[in-house]
């Protein structure tokens, strides 16, 4: 399935950090006429960026201003950011790879380049925030596969059972109790000896260990 792609930016709020010049001046009159709301800055404050949607920053100065961390600016801020570039040179280029800017306009800005700018901006913002979600959903599951192989263990090792029986009695449990198969294996891997509230012939008593099961057997 593809994904929309955002061409309409009317009544998204913009920052621009930039020294007052012709080219703010250009940028800031651009931005209006596709329908932005501009407020236009000299230096980085970062109380404005609660109230933004899109960052512009001049590459040449005002981006030393912004983090660099092992996260990207647009992570940082959750704000998709475009540098200005009056130099080429590639240490300063490096600083805007480092802050992840998610695209670029060349200086002197002009009437063109500034919409193409912003649609790779906004887009590329939305597809990093959407693979964003999707890691954090895999690794939850992950987590979650971890606890439940951790009480499974735990389970084999208490019961004398084999694995798929051990599943089998977490799932059951999971359903009588209408939770979440996870929720019961973090309840069994914090507490070994808590039982089970789906009870059925075919299956021990899980509040007993495996030795007492065994007991239990031989009588019978």
């Amino acid at each position: 399935m593809k994904s929309s792609i955002t061409q309409n930016f009317r009544g998204l709020r913009a920052s621009v950090i930039h020294p007052d010049d012709t080219n703010r001046q250009t940028l800031c009159a651009v931005l209006g006429k596709l329908g932005l709301v501009v407020n236009a800055v000299e230096a980085v404050n970062f109380g404005d960026f609660h109230n933004c949607d899109v960052v512009f920053v001049d590459a040449d100065e005002g981006i030393e201003a912004l983090p660099q961390t092992e996260q990207c600016v647009s992570d940082l801020l959750g704000l998709p950011c475009i540098a200005l570039i009056g130099n080429e040179a590639p240490s300063r280029l490096a600083r805007v790879v480092r802050r992840g800017c998610a695209s670029h306009i060349l200086k002197p800005v002009r009437n063109t380049g500034v919409y193409t700018a912003l649609l790779l901006a906004m887009n590329d913002h939305t597809k990093r925030q959407k693979v964003a979600r999707e890691i954090e959903v895999l690794q939850q599951r992950l987590a979650g596969r971890r606890v439940i192989t951790q009480a499974i263990v735990g389970i084999l090792n208490r019961h004398n059972v084999d694995a798929d029986t051990a599943y089998a009695w977490l799932r059951a449990e999971a359903m009588s109790r209408r939770l979440t198969i996870d929720i019961v294996a973090q309840e069994r891997v914090a507490n070994p000896g808590f039982g089970m509230a789906h009870s059925s012939g075919k299956r021990p008593d899980l509040d007993q260990p495996k030795d007492n099961h065994k007991n239990r057997r031989s009588t019978q």
